[in-house]
């Protein structure tokens, strides 16, 4: 967890869409599945942020506080249902 929350400390000084970020978004996905066994393609991030909007803040309160933003959680759902949309996209072109 600790390197987790290096990696992705470093990735907030990268520019978003730069390797290091889509590094440390790939290595969040693995972690997370490997670790809760969950769907495929969402962050850490995300889980925080949709637990958070059922009441438990806990976690994202603290993810939040290292990436230094207050709304990393809810940016972090957006990006994952865009990077959803876009490989359905993708997976459903002629």
């Amino acid at each position: 967890m600790l390197l987790l929350a290096f990696i992705t400390v470093l990735a907030t000084g990268a520019i978003v869409g730069g390797w290091l970020h889509a590094f440390s978004v790939g290595f969040d996905m693995f972690v997370q599945d490997l670790v809760w066994d969950a769907p495929i393609g969402v962050t850490i991030s995300s889980r925080a942020g949709l637990a958070a909007r059922n009441g438990d803040t806990r976690l994202s309160k603290i993810i939040n506080t290292i990436m230094f933003n207050p709304n990393h959680c809810e940016l972090a759902i957006v990006a994952d249902m865009q990077r959803a949309n876009e490989a359905i996209v993708l997976l459903t072109r002629k």
